[in-house]
C-alpha cells in the first residue's frame, strides 16, 4: 500500500510519538506501507523548526530514520492540473500522490483536504486522515 504524507502528518509525528501520525510512520518504517512525501512537504517541515523547537538537523534525521521516501520538489507545471480544484498551497499534495501513484494521501488538514467535496473531486485518490487510514489495519 503506497500512502503520501502531508507535512501535518510529519509534524505531529515528531511532535508526538504516540499518536496516530508515529503510528502511521512505524508502519512505514517496518515495511508495511510504503511512505512517500516530497522534498516540498520535507521544505515545509523544516519551515517550523522554530515552533518544533527541533533543529533543522534533528529533523532531517527523523525523516531519513523513519524510512519515507522522498520525492524530488513538485514543480508549478506538475500542480499545474491541480490548482483549481483545490486550496493553492495544498495543490502539490494531490500532484505528489497522484506523480508517486499513492492510493492514500495521509492529512490533518479538516479545512482543505478532508473536507467530503474534495475528498470526492479527487476519486480514486482517497484523501484521509491517520485515524482513517488506521482503521484500515483492523
Amino acid at each position: 500500500m503506497r500512502v503520501y504524507f502531508d507535512a501535518s502528518v510529519i509534524i505531529a509525528s515528531i511532535l508526538s510519538s504516540t499518536g496516530g501520525s508515529s503510528k502511521l510512520l512505524r508502519y512505514v518504517k517496518n515495511n508495511k506501507i510504503v511512505g512517500i512525501t516530497s522534498q516540498t512537504a520535507v521544505d515545509e517541515v523544516l519551515e517550523k523548526t522554530e515552533k518544533l523547537k527541533r533543529s533543522k538537523k534533528v529533523i532531517e534525521d527523523f525523516i531519513v530514520k523513519s524510512r519515507l521516501l522522498v520525492r524530488k520538489h513538485i514543480t508549478l507545471k506538475e500542480i499545474e492540473p491541480y490548482k483549481d480544484s483545490v486550496h493553492i498551497e495544498d495543490a502539490h499534495l494531490i500532484a505528489g500522490a497522484v506523480l508517486t501513484k499513492c492510493k492514500y494521501l495521509v492529512s490533518l488538514d479538516k479545512k482543505h483536504l478532508l473536507r467530503e467535496d474534495i475528498k470526492d473531486r479527487f476519486l480514486p485518490l482517497l484523501l484521509v486522515s491517520p485515524k482513517e487510514l488506521l482503521g484500515n489495519f483492523k
